[in-house]
């Protein structure tokens, strides 16, 4: 599942995505594979490393709204490799991705792992985070194009002790002559706090109005919203979505600095029901 690309040499690029092998308990794991020849030609297949949610049939991180609420009032967070790759040292490939913590109370934490020989081999993940308590998830990753540093942001909630608020976090890493990657000292992207805004279980988010049509509550009628849907028991809505938020953040890397946008919820808005509304904010940064 989950499969991006990056280029890394003249006409040869490579495929990154999450695995799960067995049949129960499952064993979940990151893997890549090279493609050249415009990809008529395929590389072997190289293990990344294995995944700490070894028994999750999807390998969701499913985490809570809050450690307070009910354990089904959850959102997606996926443990997909974010690649990068390095445009001046030669092989040299960078992943981030989000996965169970150490710590038993830590469902998710962020960490990095690099090849210096086109993927054959990779380095232990590094944990990029250096709070544990909380959950880390949805980190995005690039390289300065001279190839000497990179950038990693991610969603981080180490700032709300009941685990729920979150913010974006962000650190820069400087790439050795030897490929070694060093992490600098962690630092907050985001001035304030803002909560996931998703459906899930939460009974309020049942009551017309308080939730986005684009991701509504399960057996509800949108008809309020959509003047075209009927309003009969028969047309309501199922419990496909009632998980998702905003799942996808990006960055973009010059010699300048580097451009972050995430999916931002601080905002409150609406005229019948106040809500949080979901936006795209977009920062630039210098490297460091």
């Amino acid at each position: 599942m989950n499969s991006p690309f990056v280029l890394f040499e003249k006409h040869t690029a490579c495929r990154f995505w999450y695995e799960r092998t067995g049949t129960g308990p499952y064993t979940n794991c990151l893997q890549m594979q090279p493609l050249s020849n415009h990809g008529n030609t395929l590389g072997a297949t190289q293990n990344i490393c294995q995944l700490r949610t070894t028994n999750r049939i999807t390998g969701n991180l499913q985490l809570k709204r809050n450690n307070t609420t009910n354990d089904s009032d959850t959102f997606n967070a996926w443990p997909f490799p974010v690649p990068a790759v390095n445009p001046v040292r030669s092989n040299h490939l960078y992943v981030a991705f989000a996965d169970r913590g150490t710590n038993a109370s830590d469902k998710a934490d962020i960490f990095l792992t690099y090849s210096i020989n086109g993927g054959t081999n990779w380095t232990v993940p590094t944990p990029v985070n250096t709070v544990w308590t909380n959950d880390q998830w949805m980190p995005v990753l690039a390289v300065k194009p001279d190839g000497t540093q990179l950038f990693m942001a991610w969603y981080d909630r180490r700032n709300d002790p009941k685990n729920g608020l979150m913010e974006v976090f962000g650190r820069w890493g400087t790439i050795g002559t030897n490929g070694s990657v060093s992490l600098g000292e962690e630092f907050r992207i985001t001035p304030v706090s803002f909560p996931q805004v998703f459906s899930g279980k939460e009974t309020n988010n049942l009551v017309t109005g308080h939730y986005d049509p684009v991701y509504p509550p399960e057996g509800k009628s949108l008809s309020w919203w959509y003047p075209e849907w009927p309003d009969d028991p028969s047309a309501i809505t199922q419990n496909a979505w009632i998980s998702h938020v905003g799942e996808y953040n990006g960055v973009y890397a010059s010699n300048e600095g580097i451009l972050v946008s995430w999916t931002d919820n601080r905002i409150l808005s609406g005229s019948s029901v106040i809500r949080h509304q979901s936006d795209v904010r977009l920062l630039s940064l210098s490297w460091q």
